[in-house]
């Protein structure tokens, strides 16, 4: 088993130049046994591929590309699934739609994390069932820094959507609809956050 997984959402191991050139879109079903299926969807800057080839570097994006890639993780992965997979481009971006399949949040943890830290949780607290996920962790990152990613790369964000088994109760930030959370951080914000960031969401 490869030791090496990719980390999609690890979002403050991504360097600065990568971050502002890529958008984030994660839409996760979560089923009452905890399994389940997570759609990500996110476009990166072929700015970022072509320096990614001039450095003859293939680890030097923080996310994959190629189809085979993501059919690797699931192999390595007990749990995971592959299910599908589809590519579109224009003249200044790629977009990548991948999506798999979970039998347990240790498998979606597989995705949205490093392979020695859970980015996701779930606490059973009374009668609720808390979902818990890790966005960033504390940022030492300079004020010029942050002023720069206001002023260039204010579009750019992470979407995180959940959808309970039940009707959402409670979220730390977003929104509800029924059974659904959502939740956007956009780049500025997430440099900015002196403190680690966390969602949390309560059915």
């Amino acid at each position: 088993m490869k030791t090496r997984i990719v980390k999609i959402f690890s979002i403050i191991f991504i360097p600065f130049f990568l971050f502002s050139c890529i958008n984030i879109d994660a839409e996760i079903i979560l089923r009452q046994n905890l399994s389940g299926e997570i759609l990500i969807k996110y476009s990166i800057s072929k700015a970022a591929i072509n320096i990614g080839k001039i450095d003859k570097n293939d680890n030097f994006l923080p996310l994959p590309i190629e189809e085979q890639r993501f059919r690797e993780i699931a192999a390595n992965v007990n749990g995971l699934t592959f299910m599908s997979y589809k590519q579109e481009e224009t003249e200044a971006e790629i977009f990548i739609n991948v999506r798999y399949g979970f039998t347990n949040i240790e498998a979606l943890n597989a995705i949205v994390a490093n392979s020695n830290d859970k980015k996701i949780e779930i606490q059973r607290r009374g009668d609720r069932t808390h979902y818990i996920q890790k966005i960033s962790s504390q940022n030492q990152i300079n004020e010029e820094t942050i002023e720069l990613a206001k002023a260039l790369f204010p579009d750019r964000y992470v979407n995180i959507k959940l959808t309970a088994p039940q009707n959402i109760r409670t979220v730390s930030s977003g929104d509800i609809t029924g059974n659904s959370a959502q939740v956007r951080y956009n780049l500025p914000q997430l440099l900015s956050s002196k403190n680690s960031l966390t969602w949390e969401v309560s059915w």
